[in-house]
């Protein structure tokens, strides 16, 4: 398929320096339809990006690795979404009795947006002692508050459970049968010619590239419940198709439809487990608004429609020029010319 006026929208915000590159990916329920990459992956070093380059999902971890490895776990008995996280951790028992596995991956547990582990500092070993004593948190189900804590403690909870690093769970139980080749946390030994670099940073005299960009994930290790996964647009693809109504998938539909549940009605964010649902302000667009999703930080996001049958992988590394991209609006409007270009095929 075409979609010329996509096209031209994203090689003109290339032109403009909104953003120094993408791969846009669109796929139905049963096959990718539509791959192409536009601009650079390193705009000094003028490295093509391709549509097998290589990018740092930032926050789309939370739905990819660590949300996905939940549903695994409780499609498998280990784990109920009703669990208090002071089952697995007695010590949270004091300020956090109440919050769940489902309050995390809701956000609606309370905690705050994120803390600096990296500064304090706080090892991956003494997070849970460090959150065990926040006395601050908001009343669950007060609001919805996107919050790092929650995925960086679900991803804890995950390695708790299964006695595995969570990048190995997630490779055996997720990636491997999606056949997702190129998913993986740490891209060390992959060259840099193949990953699409992120930000400039004046601590290295150089741009991040080929490491995680998020300074909590770095600083445990490039591995962690909220971010650290490197993937491309043609594994997200896969992996967005295996939540789609009717698909053949690693997931049962009942989890699935679970999943693509709004648990946060009472507010004005929508929340499914992991995923983010259609609400006001959205990144999806006006006409595809019976969807579900996510973003990442560094430019990355998914959103798929069960209604129109359509899922968009559309991923950039817009922080490679700072941080002022206006990459919602972007997103949206991305999402908008596919969406009527698609209904007119």
């Amino acid at each position: 398929m075409v979609y010329t006026r996509v096209e031209g929208f994203i090689e003109n915000a290339v032109k403009k320096r909104y953003i120094p590159g993408a791969v846009l990916a669109i796929a139905n329920r049963e096959e990718m339809i539509y791959c192409k990459a536009f601009g650079t992956a390193h705009s000094e070093k003028q490295i093509a990006m391709t549509e097998d380059t290589l990018f740092d999902c930032a926050s789309l971890t939370k739905v990819v690795a660590t949300a996905a490895s939940i549903f695994k776990l409780l499609e498998a008995g280990q784990l109920d979404l009703d669990d208090a996280i002071s089952y697995y951790f007695p010590e949270l028992a004091f300020f956090h009795a109440g919050v769940t596995v489902r309050h995390l991956l809701t956000h609606t547990s309370g905690f705050q947006s994120e803390i600096k582990f990296y500064r304090e500092p706080v090892s991956y070993n003494e997070v849970v002692e460090r959150i065990a004593s926040i006395s601050t948190r908001k009343p669950i189900d007060s609001a919805v508050i996107y919050s790092d804590v929650n995925y960086i403690l679900l991803g804890i909870i995950i390695e708790k459970i299964t006695n595995e690093s969570l990048d190995r769970f997630a490779n055996i139980n997720i990636f491997k049968p999606l056949k997702m080749v190129q998913t993986l946390f740490n891209p060390k030994n992959i060259a840099k010619e193949s990953v699409a670099a992120t930000e400039y940073r004046d601590y290295l005299q150089d741009y991040q590239w080929g490491e995680v960009h998020d300074e909590n994930a770095l600083h445990f290790g490039g591995v962690s419940g909220h971010a650290g996964l490197f993937s491309t647009a043609p594994d997200l693809i896969r992996f967005a198709q295996a939540f789609m109504k009717g698909k053949t998938s690693i997931f049962t539909e009942k989890t699935k439809r679970l999943s693509k549940q709004s648990f946060s009605k009472k507010h004005d964010e929508q929340r499914g487990l992991g995923w983010q649902l259609y609400s006001q302000p959205s990144f999806s667009g006006q006409y595809l608004q019976d969807g579900f999703g996510h973003t990442g930080f560094t430019g990355t996001s998914i959103w798929v429609s069960d209604g129109q049958e359509l899922a968009i992988v559309l991923l950039t590394n817009r922080v490679h020029f700072g941080r002022v991209c206006q990459i919602q609006r972007l997103r949206r409007i991305v999402h908008n010319l596919i969406a009527l270009d698609h209904v007119n095929k």
